[in-house]
């Protein structure tokens, strides 16, 4: 095909051809041994890397040739995790490794210089040439064998006792001014006009106490401690441009106010590229001056011991471009600055006992641990051999000790990748590093013809409708990933060029190209193979004849390609299609995607790691991923020492759980063990409302057994049983079979509930054959949204409910009674703080948008979900959800009327009574949007009230931000009443040691974590008037204990959970409004169908609202 300067492929292709003729318009001859490459009738100009509108890469000279390439992305060293039998023995498949005679990065452009020049300081000068490989993914040290607890040589040291002396001084100065701190909070006042008095000035509470309740214990963090002299640090910004040249024309910086007629632009620089551009920026600079320590994390900032003097600002740099380094690109790099960063301020206030000035604020010193954190990070930065980062936190090697499984179980071509995060954070009297094991979703790495045989990926017609959904799911991945294209320049040089793959290639991607002599595609042919894509090849300047791929390469170079999808590597305007066989995609590429279900387990069985193992790899590979003990630090003065940090931590007791007793209406107390408990020989507390008219369907896949109305019957009387309120016999539905494509396509479903809504049924039981997201949320959109059912999705395995599981049934009917008002289990003893039923708890959250496509994800909405106890046994907690701006966290003035309606609720379960204490669980904030929850919710909140109290008292607040996702954890110190999932213990709360003793905040671990290792919730106490003024000195314990036992109130669960069930249940609010919007959240390979039949809504757009019938129930459950 079209030749553009005649570079032939080097990839697998075997021997190679004769070379390709000096085809006409440019076509030029391709390389000896290599088959000539792409030596057809194109378009293309000498010297070009792509073909025209088509142009395909040629063969080469084999594996060995060029710098032993990479080999495939599956052989040599073994699996992930060599040596444990079973597929991960390394015998074959995804897990072998990246040997074979291709071994390494090499290629003939490794040592040019460009931008690849170099890995490691900024006089690296040549780069390493073509290297030996990387091993296996699957390498990496292993450690001795597991064992039940982590330890340094047999030993654990103790927290130390300077940081507890200061903790506690830090306490007893701020207890003194404890009461004046409350009336000033107190003092706080919504405006008339929803405004609130200045809270930039506020100070959050103070610890009013360390805890004291518990079993103390003794556990590591994984956190090192910084040791530093640093004083002042500067902060420098770049930006870099790149300045587009029109040919033959002088490159100079654009003149503001240029005509349209200037000879050059500029263009913002991103991606590997920018990282390039400043690698050599930095570079130049520290030739004039050779003394100079800098770090940069190569986008916007660049950290220097000293003060730069910078002879030429902005830089002119001209670098060979990244796909063709006879190309030269022209870039200007602007440095401005410097911001002095003062560590040592820093420092002093850490070690400090008297109060701050600064307080009201948080996170303290964030300009210090920025800066500290682009220097931690910018030694793995500079390892591109070895180290990918992702974000500005985590780190993944894909050298030697990387540890990687594919996920291919619904062949979509991606694995998962174990790596380390790491940040700088303040503690008390200590700078600390917080280094923890992460996972992360990649691309499949290797040469892309493998992937494709592994993945049993064949070019197929568009009647093969599996086939070609199988292709569009790997498609999804394919658009921007850098790969390697092997090829013959016209001199016959053989050379490796990087590329970014568009697409693969199909036929209504060719359709929307313009232009002469495209190529073209077989009849009802998608995703085409050499078989099936003919390209015009000109045989003299007026003449030409079309040929498909897989002749040419048959007929010119003796070269038989297989039916594997070709690959654009250019635009949908101007396809440049090459061979699966001659590109090679680059490892270490991560991908934003969301986890189908299978993959999900896969990634949780990889990810599940023991406090042990996950230790061992902090301690050591993890120093030497994250270049702990690298000079580069050294030079900042900055050491990390050795060992991980041990804290002091107590183990509350677990409450007592009440159920009712089988044989009579009696109370029966259940004593936890291990966090968990069972219901056998009880009943539940206190039934919902009588269900009367309820059925059942059976949606499968097509041959499938269905759940026979016997199984369903059997589940009537089990929930009777239990207590529930239900009518045994249900009413038979018109049909107990629809099939998924009936229910998704054919409207089968909408019958179905308008069936039901006909009946008056009130609660569905819907069998699902496996869960499928698309039939999910069309079962949920059209029961929550469109016809006020409450419904209930269950899995028809025979080990589930289709075999009549008693513990899945009474999981399902623990749902059924919660949505029908009931409550489930009470504590044995109240809360002391709800017992009176004067306080009623909050929890909200906000999701937004995440893994979508790129410019999706500003379409769809965040999403709030707010929920409100209504009672004293803290059972039933009604919700409210809506939407609001993309990405936004704060929540706007919806927020009110969300308030309203939940104390509105509240009055009408409890006497027409408003509550005297509210306690919010703010879900999800980080500490540098603390202050905004204060300035923007908190008013919000309040005037709220003041719409329903008038002139009463208005209600005492208390706001706890519980957070989950982040990065501390504990692991055990001693094997005494080490449970058998070798966890610390669940109650473990910990309150010294990590946090700051200035604020009030505490981890707690209230669930037993039966695999992995333990998270424990994160909870920060941004403004208290419920917990002091009530408890005093006892205050932090109450709140603790408080905190702990609602994680014992799950109402689904015979287990305490993790975060608070107020935060919880607000995220599967969440949750379920996003499985309402599946035209907005979900990534479906066909499109989505929308639900039929006119949904509830507000403020147009198609926002969906909870039917009235549900909207006060606890639906979501």
């Amino acid at each position: 095909m079209a030749d553009r300067g005649g570079r032939g492929g080097r990839g697998r292709g075997g021997r190679g051809g004769p070379g390709g003729p000096p085809d006409s318009r440019g076509g030029g001859r391709g390389g000896g041994r290599g088959g000539g490459g792409r030596g057809g009738a194109g378009r293309g100009t000498e010297g070009d890397t792509g073909g025209f509108r088509g142009g395909f890469s040629g063969p080469g000279r084999g594996d060995s040739d060029l710098g032993r390439g990479r080999g495939g992305f599956g052989r040599g060293r073994g699996g992930s995790e060599r040596g444990r039998g079973g597929s991960e023995r390394g015998r074959g498949g995804f897990d072998r490794g990246r040997g074979d005679s291709s071994r390494g990065r090499g290629g003939s452009d490794r040592g040019r210089g460009g931008y690849d020049r170099g890995r490691g300081g900024f006089d690296s000068g040549r780069g390493r040439g073509r290297g030996r490989g990387r091993g296996g993914g699957g390498g990496g040290s292993f450690g001795p064998p597991e064992q039940p607890v982590f330890t340094i040589d047999g030993a654990v040291p103790q927290p130390d006792s300077d940081v507890t002396n200061l903790e506690q001084q830090i306490v007893t100065q701020q207890t003194t001014s404890m009461s004046q701190l409350v009336s000033d909070m107190g003092k706080l006042r919504v405006k008339a006009k929803g405004g609130a008095t200045a809270l930039s000035q506020e100070q959050f509470p103070a610890r009013p106490a360390h805890g004291t309740r518990g079993t103390p214990v003794v556990l590591w963090a994984n956190y090192f401690r910084i040791l530093t002299k640093l004083s002042t640090l500067y902060k420098y910004t770049i930006d870099v441009t790149q300045i587009q040249v029109e040919e033959n024309q002088p490159a100079k910086p654009q003149e503001k106010g240029k005509s349209k007629g200037a000879k050059f632009q500029t263009k913002e620089v991103k991606g590997r590229k920018l990282y390039f551009v400043i690698h050599e920026a930095l570079t130049e600079i520290s030739k004039a001056d050779k003394s100079l320590v800098l770090a940069t994390e190569f986008k916007s900032q660049l950290i220097s011991l000293t003060k730069l003097k910078l002879e030429k600002n902005p830089l002119r740099l001209t670098i060979p471009a990244q796909n063709n380094p006879e190309k030269l690109d022209v870039f200007e790099v602007t440095i401005h600055g410097p911001a002095e960063v003062q560590v040592d301020d820093m420092m002093k206030y850490l070690t400090s006992p008297t109060p701050d000035s600064g307080d009201h604020a948080l996170p303290r010193y964030p300009e210090v641990a920025d800066a500290l954190n682009v220097i931690f990070g910018f030694g793995p930065r500079t390892r591109v051999d070895d180290i990918s980062p992702v974000g500005s936190s985590r780190f993944f090697s894909f050298k030697n000790g990387g540890i990687a499984t594919p996920l291919l179980s619904n062949g979509r071509g991606v694995q998962a990748a174990r790596g380390f995060f790491q940040s700088v954070r303040l503690g008390t009297g200590q700078l600390l590093l917080n280094v923890n094991v992460t996972h992360g979703i990649f691309k499949i790495s290797g040469k892309v013809d493998e992937i494709f045989e592994n993945l049993h990926v064949r070019a197929r017609p568009k009647t093969d409708h599996l086939a070609v959904r199988n292709l569009r799911l790997i498609s999804k991945f394919m658009p921007k990933t850098r790969a390697w294209v092997n090829m013959t320049l016209a001199n016959g040089k053989q050379v490796r060029r990087q590329k970014a793959i568009f697409s693969i290639a199909t036929a209504s991607e060719l359709r929307r190209s313009r232009g002469r002599n495209l190529p073209r595609f077989d009849r009802d042919w998608e995703f085409a193979g050499p078989r099936n894509v003919q390209f015009w090849m000109e045989t003299t300047k007026q003449d030409g004849r079309y040929v498909s791929v897989h002749d040419y390469y048959q007929q010119k170079y003796n070269i038989t390609l297989k039916d594997y999808p070709l690959l654009n590597m250019c635009s949908a305007d101007k396809p440049t299609y090459y061979p699966a066989e001659f590109v090679e995609i680059q490892p270490g590429q991560s991908v934003k995607a969301k986890l189908l279900a299978k993959e999900t387990t896969d990634m949780v069985n990889f990810a599940c790691r023991s406090p042990y193992a996950n230790a061992f790899s902090i301690t050591n590979d993890g120093r030497g991923a994250l270049g702990l003990d690298d000079g580069s630090l050294d030079q900042f003065g900055i050491s990390v020492e050795k060992h991980l940090l041990t804290v002091q931590g107590r183990v509350l007791p677990c409450p007592g759980i009440t159920y009712l007793e089988k044989s009579k209406p009696k109370p029966l107390h259940v004593r936890p063990m291990n966090a968990s408990w069972n219901m056998r020989d009880v009943k539940v507390f206190k039934p919902g409302a009588m269900i009367q008219r309820w059925s059942f369907v059976n949606i499968l896949p097509d041959r499938t057994s269905p759940v026979e109305y016997g199984v369903v019957d059997q589940f009537g009387k089990f929930m009777s049983n239990m207590g529930i309120n239900i009518n045994q016999t249900m009413v038979a539905p018109p049909t107990e079979v629809i099939t998924v494509n009936s229910a998704v396509y054919d409207g089968k479903l909408e019958d179905f509930f308008t069936w039901a809504k006909k009946e008056r049924i009130e609660f569905l039981l819907i069998i699902l054959g496996s869960m499928d997201s698309e039939v999910y949320s069309k079962v949920k959109t059209l029961g929550d949204c469109t016809f006020g059912i409450h419904t209930s999705c269950v899995q028809g395995h025979f080990k589930k409910f289709g075999g009549g599981n008693p513990g899945y049934f009474a999981n399902v009917a623990l749902k059924w009674n919660l949505k029908a008002g009931g409550i489930n289990h009470k504590l044995r003893d109240d809360l002391d703080l709800a017992k009176g039923g004067k306080t009623m708890v909050v929890g909200y959250d906000v999701t937004h948008p995440t893994n979508m496509p790129s410019g999706k994800s500003d379409e769809a909405p965040s999403l709030v979900g707010l929920v409100a106890s209504i009672d004293r046994d803290l059972g039933q907690w009604p919700s409210v959800s809506w939407e609001q701006t993309s990405k936004q966290e704060m929540l706007g003035h919806q927020l009110i009327e969300a308030v309203k309606s939940r104390l509105e609720l509240w009055k009408k379960y409890n006497n027409k009574q408003l509550p005297e204490n509210i306690v919010i669980f703010r879900d999800g904030v980080s500490e540098g949007q603390f202050g905004q929850v204060l300035e923007k919710e908190l008013p919000l909140i309040k005037e709220a009230c003041s719409a329903l109290y008038l002139a009463k008292p208005h209600p005492r607040l208390t706001i706890v931000v519980s957070v989950k996702r982040h990065q501390t954890r504990f692991y055990p110190t001693t094997e005494k009443n080490l449970p058998k999932h070798l966890n610390i213990e669940n109650g473990t709360v910990v309150d010294r040691g990590v946090t700051q003793a200035r604020y009030w905040d505490f981890f707690l671990t209230a669930h037993a974590a039966i695999k992995g290792t333990a998270r424990p919730a994160h909870y920060t106490v941004l403004l208290d008037e419920v917990f002091r003024p009530k408890y005093k000195g006892e205050a932090a314990n109450e709140l603790e204990k408080f905190t702990h036992e609602l994680c014992y109130l799950f109402g689904r669960a015979t287990k305490a959970v993790s975060i608070c069930p107020p935060a919880y249940y607000a995220d599967i609010v969440c949750t379920r409004a996003r499985v309402h919007r599946p035209e907005l959240f979900e990534i479906s390979d066909v499109e989505s169908v929308v639900t039929a039949g006119p949904a509830s809504s507000v403020g147009g757009g198609g926002v969906k609202q909870v039917h009235e019938n549900l909207r006060d129930s606890m639906y979501y459950i």
